[in-house]
């Protein structure tokens, strides 16, 4: 059932109601429309541990998408806001956002913006918080290879309350679903020190080919560590990493591994910032969705 029927759009009526896995084929069709790479199977994992809801046309086609993750009873993460061409102009991305803003009620809310969306997400109270950075290419050998340090082990379906406590304090909220529905999809390093987990990435299939993320870590020569795993194991794949980090070794890293900037969208926030309350920290998102 419908929640509303939208305001009449380019001569037709467009109805807004809940997303359904039903959705998929003609959401993955309105993602490659707007040249995004997620898969069917990138889809199926956000609706799965999600709520959203689509923008249709009289007979049933879905031209427009939005999502949100509740992280907590605080704070929520928004993402796959998507309207069709014909749409872009005629305000149903500020239709569908209003829509999310009643269903996440009070929560802090934190998304991450391309450049097209950014004057909407300004207009409806989000404020830019930094850059996110997308480094992707087939991976190279880095000129400056890096040994595995002390401490580095594959990540073992038992490690998962470690991995959810160490994200949870770096991340800011509590990500349990989002991990436990990775861990199974993804193959893991991990850093310990003295029997604690201080560090770890998960790369999973994604998009043209994997992304490494999350990356938690306490700085760059350990995120270095971490990703430059994966880089060896997928040497000559594509290979993606969003990050927030501006300059420094990390970044770095990520280019002299063939992964050079593709692309920068701008986090942004609703409501309080949630950061990390521990010396980890977020070195590679798990995608821009879900942060």
């Amino acid at each position: 059932m419908a929640y509303r029927t939208a305001k009449r759009r380019l001569g037709y009526e467009i109805a807004i109601r809940p997303m359904a896995e039903s959705d998929l084929d003609q959401l993955h069709q309105l993602s490659i429309g707007v040249g995004w790479p997620h898969r069917p199977e990138d889809w199926r994992l956000v609706i799965g541990l999600g709520h959203g809801i689509v923008a249709c046309d009289a007979i049933g086609r879905v031209l427009g998408s939005a999502m949100w993750w509740p992280f907590g009873e605080r704070f929520a993460t928004v993402g796959m806001v998507i309207t069709s061409p014909r749409l872009q102009a005629q305000g149903a991305g500020r239709e569908l956002m209003e829509m999310i803003f009643a269903q996440t009620g009070t929560r802090d809310l934190r998304l991450n913006s391309t450049k097209a969306g950014y004057r909407l997400y300004r207009s409806l109270g989000f404020e830019p918080i930094g850059r996110i950075f997308q480094h992707q290419g087939k991976a190279l050998p880095p000129s400056d290879p890096v040994a595995a340090p002390p401490g580095l082990r594959p990540v073992f379906p038992g490690d998962l309350d470690a991995l959810v406590a160490l994200d949870s304090s770096a991340y800011g909220a509590d990500r349990r679903p989002a991990l436990t529905a990775l861990l199974p999809v993804s193959a893991g390093t991990l850093m310990e020190r003295e029997g604690e987990v201080v560090g770890f990435a998960l790369c999973r299939p994604f998009g043209r080919g994997h992304v490494v993320g999350p990356i938690v870590a306490e700085d760059d020569a350990m995120a270095i560590a971490l990703f430059s795993q994966h880089a060896q194991a997928h040497q000559g794949d594509f290979l993606r990493v969003d990050t927030a980090q501006e300059q420094g070794a990390f970044g770095a890293f990520l280019e002299s591994c063939g992964l050079t900037i593709f692309d920068t969208v701008t986090p942004m926030i609703r409501g309080r910032a949630h950061g990390p309350d521990s010396a980890a920290r977020i070195y590679g998102l798990v995608n821009q969705a879900l942060g």
